[in-house]
């Protein structure tokens, strides 16, 4: 037991210092002088180094998991999947967008391949520019075709196609304003239906706060709330509907499933 005990203790204490080791390699691929090529400044302030965001997509998962090479760029749920192979030690990329400031490090798969899940940003609709840092060179994909000369500095870029995307589905849409206290609520129907919210902010009455039709099948109303915890729904067709945008719900009283929205100080606790 005791020797069992003392080998898992050493992997994780050896795969604790390979992470450590590859934190280190990609920061000082971050300090290295070629940022200075594409817009970024280390000499100034490091860059930011983000992981990678989790993938809860199945399919995006067992696409990476499952590549036994490098495959050309493609998007998933959502995500660009990058991917490179070869006898390298770290691996990162870099965007345009970001001004090349920010080193998004790729994960090695059981395969060996190079892997990363990256979120394609909100409201865009170009496609997005990259380049990769391998072992602290920087260089195009070599996994992908489409390539365009930068005006500026006449390095090539990487470039991938990917879909507009907005922020109205779960897990993105941001119910309250940016004043913390407006609720943006929004739901999707027919056409020229009525909608209401109702909730404990209005002493559950389902006819005060009519939704406008802002869009064809898009109703939306914004209402400042008070500080606290609410409980709320929609009404849609003689129905009592939760929030499909807000993933906090529970049961009322009378066994209903319903949404809850905190508002105020106490929102990023709740958050937590």
């Amino acid at each position: 037991m005791r020797l069992r005990r003392r080998v898992a203790e050493a992997d994780t204490l050896s795969v604790t210092l390979k992470r450590l080791w590859s934190a280190a390699l990609v920061l000082a691929i971050a300090a290295s002088p070629l940022l200075a090529q594409h817009g970024g400044s280390a000499a100034a302030s490091a860059p930011t180094k983000r992981g990678n965001v989790p993938v809860e997509s199945l399919e995006l998962h067992l696409f990476l998991s499952g590549l036994r090479a490098a495959a050309a760029p493609r998007v998933m749920e959502g995500q660009l999947a990058l991917s490179a192979s070869g006898p390298y030690r770290a691996v990162a990329a870099a965007f345009e967008h970001e001004g090349f400031a920010v080193l998004h490090p790729f994960d090695r798969n059981k395969e060996g391949v190079f892997v990363l899940a990256y979120p394609v940003p909100l409201f865009r609709r170009e496609p997005l520019r990259y380049r990769l840092i391998i072992d602290g060179a920087w260089m195009a994909d070599p996994s992908n075709p489409a390539a365009a000369r930068d005006i500026s500095s006449g390095l090539e870029l990487s470039v991938a196609s990917v879909p507009y995307i907005d922020d109205r589905r779960l897990g993105s849409y941001e119910i309250l304003g940016e004043d913390g206290h407006t609720a943006r609520f929004l739901f999707r129907a027919e056409s020229g239906r009525s909608v209401t919210v109702y909730g404990d902010f209005d002493n559950w009455d389902p006819f005060i706060h009519e939704l406008a039709e802002t869009e064809p099948g898009v109703y939306t109303l914004d209402l400042p709330l008070p500080e606290g915890t609410h409980r709320y729904a929609f009404v849609y067709g003689g129905e009592v509907l939760p929030d499909p945008l807000n993933p906090r719900r529970e049961k009322n009283a009378e066994g209903k499933i319903v949404s809850v929205l905190v508002v105020g100080p106490s929102l990023a606790a709740a958050r937590r």
